[in-house]
């Protein structure tokens, strides 16, 4: 009997193992890659849109902020119009009424600013056109005395006189109150001279307006003269 003699069984390859074990770990690596990456995606689109939102939001506010600061300005702008509208307004009087200074207080008025004009519109607007329409007419000899006489009675004197306004714009709003003041002396009137007196006459609106009073005098006077110095809306 003849005894046949085998090789030794080979052992199986541990290739195909360790290959499998490292495709699986590299599984492994790429998913975590993978996953970090998503992640990190994500977090930075979340990111992006966190910093455009609060871009947005800074925008918004620097729009309110800016209207914050215009509405600000424009309410220290009108109440610095209504402050200059009112000392306008409390400066034009009928005590304060003197011709020359009427003439200055209407052409303030054309060189206001004109939110202070809408002020002043708002806060008095018949001393405003007033104003306006005696700065309009003023001109020398726009209210004077017509066919004056002055009366020595003892230690009196009567003035007698017609008061006439020539000036349409202002005779357009209605009478006028005129006040005017008297001079007496021995001697010819000058701008040195004081007054004995005044009397408010009442001018219509067709321009004239009759004018008497009796004002204590010396009685050694042998000049007179009427000088009207203010005048006012007998309305206002």
């Amino acid at each position: 009997m003849s005894y046949g003699v085998q090789p030794p069984a080979k052992k199986p390859s541990s290739l195909p193992k360790i290959l499998t074990i490292i495709c699986s770990v590299l599984a492994v690596i790429l998913l975590l890659v993978s996953a970090t990456m998503y992640v990190s995606a994500r977090s930075k689109a979340q990111e992006i849109e966190d910093m455009r939102a609060e871009i947005q939001s800074a925008d918004a506010k620097t729009v309110e902020i800016d209207s914050e600061i215009t509405s600000t300005q424009q309410q220290i702008a009108e109440a610095g119009a209504k402050k200059d509208a009112q000392e306008w307004c409390d400066d034009v009087t009928r005590e304060n009424a003197e011709l020359d200074k009427l003439r200055s207080q209407g052409n303030a008025l054309k060189s206001m600013k004109q939110p202070t004009r809408e002020a002043v519109q708002k806060l008095c607007p018949e001393k405003m056109s007033f104003a306006e329409a005696f700065a309009k007419d003023a001109k020398q000899g726009m209210i004077g005395p017509e066919s004056m006489q002055c009366l020595i009675d003892g230690n009196t004197m009567t003035f007698n006189a017609t008061i006439k306004i020539d000036a349409p714009s202002v005779l357009a709003l209605g009478d006028m109150d005129v006040t005017v003041e008297a001079f007496a002396a021995d001697h010819p009137i000058t701008d040195s001279d004081t007054s004995i007196g005044s009397t408010v006459v009442s001018v219509s609106s067709s321009g004239t307006g009759p004018l008497s009073v009796t004002l204590p005098g010396s009685g050694n006077e042998t000049d007179c003269a009427l000088k009207p110095v203010r005048i006012w809306p007998t309305g206002l």
